[in-house]
């Protein structure tokens, strides 16, 4: 979790996650979430985690790793549904992999990757995807930038 047990069972942060949350380390979403993990945590006797969040308007992007994906949408949804309704907004789950960029991001968007070229000085990478999957990777642009710590471009072919 983002933030101490402490924290997690009330409605204030302590000093060291109030820093936390002012140096940005962790943001204001985190905290929300880590508060209603920890709560489904209790109801369900799971052990729900997540390695980092990216809110892109009304949805919210939660990083988790792979091996513990299944766990977090849990049965029927069960899971990921209850915290879209508690937070408010559209949770789309990405798995964390380990890999070269090309394996990374062709996890985190859900389609093949024709090729990738790294642009430089700023070696920023140019994502090379067929043109029939742009509905649905166009708008993970920014998403996957933030995930990776690059920056990334799509171009449609």
């Amino acid at each position: 979790m983002k933030i101490c047990k402490v924290c997690l069972q009330s409605n204030m942060l302590c000093s060291a996650c109030s820093k936390k949350l002012d140096n940005g380390e962790i943001k204001e979403i985190d905290v929300k979430l880590s508060r209603e993990l920890h709560r489904i945590n209790k109801e369900r006797d799971t052990n729900l985690d997540f390695l980092s969040t990216v809110e892109d308007g009304s949805k919210l992007f939660v990083v988790v790793d792979s091996k513990h994906a299944a766990r977090f949408i849990g049965p029927g949804g069960r899971n990921i549904k209850k915290l879209s309704q508690d937070l408010g907004k559209q949770i789309k789950l990405l798995e964390k992999t380990e890999g070269s960029d090309k394996h990374v991001i062709e996890k985190l968007i859900g389609a093949p990757i024709v090729g990738i070229n790294k642009v430089y000085p700023e070696e920023s990478l140019k994502v090379r995807v067929e043109r029939r999957y742009r509905k649905n990777v166009q708008p993970l642009a920014a998403v996957v930038g933030k995930v990776i710590n690059k920056k990334v471009s799509f171009v449609f072919e």
